[in-house]
Protein backbone atom coordinates (compact mmCIF):
# COMPACT_ATOMS: atom_id res chain seq x y z
CA UNK A 1 0.00 0.00 0.00
CA UNK A 2 2.49 2.22 0.95
CA UNK A 3 4.42 2.18 -2.28
CA UNK A 4 1.44 2.24 -4.35
CA UNK A 5 1.08 5.36 -2.41
CA UNK A 6 4.19 6.61 -3.34
CA UNK A 7 4.78 6.08 -6.79
CA UNK A 8 0.48 7.88 -7.23
CA UNK A 9 2.21 10.68 -4.75
CA UNK A 10 5.46 11.02 -6.67
CA UNK A 11 3.61 10.84 -9.99
CA UNK A 12 0.99 13.56 -8.89
CA UNK A 13 4.01 15.67 -7.58
CA UNK A 14 5.17 15.88 -11.18
CA UNK A 15 1.97 17.39 -12.30
CA UNK A 16 1.94 19.83 -9.19
CA UNK A 17 5.21 21.26 -9.48
CA UNK A 18 4.55 23.61 -12.12
CA UNK A 19 0.68 24.63 -11.76
CA UNK A 20 -0.61 27.20 -14.10
CA UNK A 21 -1.93 29.46 -11.27
CA UNK A 22 -1.32 33.27 -10.96
CA UNK A 23 -0.11 35.34 -8.08
CA UNK A 24 3.03 36.08 -6.87
CA UNK A 25 6.24 34.54 -6.99
CA UNK A 26 7.28 32.06 -4.45
CA UNK A 27 9.31 33.02 -1.57
CA UNK A 28 13.01 33.55 -2.87
CA UNK A 29 14.61 31.92 0.16
CA UNK A 30 13.78 28.74 1.63
CA UNK A 31 15.52 25.62 2.82
CA UNK A 32 15.20 22.98 0.42
CA UNK A 33 16.92 20.23 1.67
CA UNK A 34 15.02 21.29 5.52
CA UNK A 35 11.39 20.75 3.51
CA UNK A 36 12.76 17.44 1.90
CA UNK A 37 13.65 15.93 4.86
CA UNK A 38 10.84 17.02 6.58
CA UNK A 39 8.85 15.17 3.71
CA UNK A 40 10.40 12.06 4.02
CA UNK A 41 10.24 12.16 7.78
CA UNK A 42 6.32 12.69 7.89
CA UNK A 43 6.51 9.69 5.53
CA UNK A 44 6.14 11.24 1.72
CA UNK A 45 8.03 9.69 -1.15
CA UNK A 46 9.18 11.38 -4.01
CA UNK A 47 10.78 10.39 -7.38
CA UNK A 48 12.25 14.22 -8.42
CA UNK A 49 13.23 16.51 -5.19
CA UNK A 50 13.18 19.16 -7.70
CA UNK A 51 9.52 18.94 -8.10
CA UNK A 52 8.54 18.12 -5.04
CA UNK A 53 10.26 21.49 -4.00
CA UNK A 54 8.12 22.99 -6.90
CA UNK A 55 5.08 21.75 -5.62
CA UNK A 56 6.06 23.18 -2.03
CA UNK A 57 6.92 26.65 -3.34
CA UNK A 58 3.36 26.35 -5.10
CA UNK A 59 1.85 25.72 -2.64
CA UNK A 60 2.88 29.29 -1.47
CA UNK A 61 2.25 30.99 -4.39
CA UNK A 62 -1.57 29.87 -3.64
CA UNK A 63 -0.90 31.23 -0.29
CA UNK A 64 0.35 34.09 -1.21
CA UNK A 65 -2.55 35.03 -4.13
CA UNK A 66 -5.37 34.33 -1.38
CA UNK A 67 -6.39 31.14 -1.48
CA UNK A 68 -8.01 29.93 1.96
CA UNK A 69 -6.63 26.49 3.48
CA UNK A 70 -9.40 24.65 3.02
CA UNK A 71 -9.11 25.28 -1.05
CA UNK A 72 -5.32 24.86 -1.11
CA UNK A 73 -5.64 21.39 0.72
CA UNK A 74 -8.29 21.01 -2.22
CA UNK A 75 -6.16 21.83 -4.78
CA UNK A 76 -3.38 19.76 -3.18
CA UNK A 77 -5.70 16.67 -3.17
CA UNK A 78 -6.68 17.00 -6.63
CA UNK A 79 -3.01 17.03 -7.76
CA UNK A 80 -1.82 14.34 -6.25
CA UNK A 81 -4.80 11.78 -6.03
CA UNK A 82 -2.92 9.43 -4.13
CA UNK A 83 -3.14 11.74 -0.80
CA UNK A 84 -6.20 11.58 1.36
CA UNK A 85 -7.55 15.25 2.83
CA UNK A 86 -4.61 15.19 5.79
CA UNK A 87 -1.78 13.58 3.73
CA UNK A 88 -2.79 16.85 1.93
CA UNK A 89 -3.23 18.70 4.37
CA UNK A 90 0.19 17.69 6.09
CA UNK A 91 1.93 18.62 2.64
CA UNK A 92 0.75 22.23 2.53
CA UNK A 93 1.67 23.05 6.12
CA UNK A 94 4.99 21.49 5.90
CA UNK A 95 5.83 23.35 2.53
CA UNK A 96 4.69 27.01 4.09
CA UNK A 97 6.77 26.01 7.12
CA UNK A 98 10.13 26.27 5.11
CA UNK A 99 8.90 28.35 2.13
CA UNK A 100 5.95 30.80 3.63
CA UNK A 101 6.38 31.22 7.39
CA UNK A 102 4.33 34.19 7.20
CA UNK A 103 1.27 32.54 5.77
CA UNK A 104 1.10 30.15 9.24
CA UNK A 105 0.10 32.67 11.17
CA UNK A 106 -2.88 33.62 9.00
CA UNK A 107 -4.76 30.77 10.33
Amino acid sequence: MRTVLALLGATALIGFAAPAYGGPPPEPNGDDAGFLAALRQAGFNFASPDAAVGAGRAVCSLLNGGESGLELVSDVKAHNPGMDMEQASNFALISAKFYCPHQLSRA
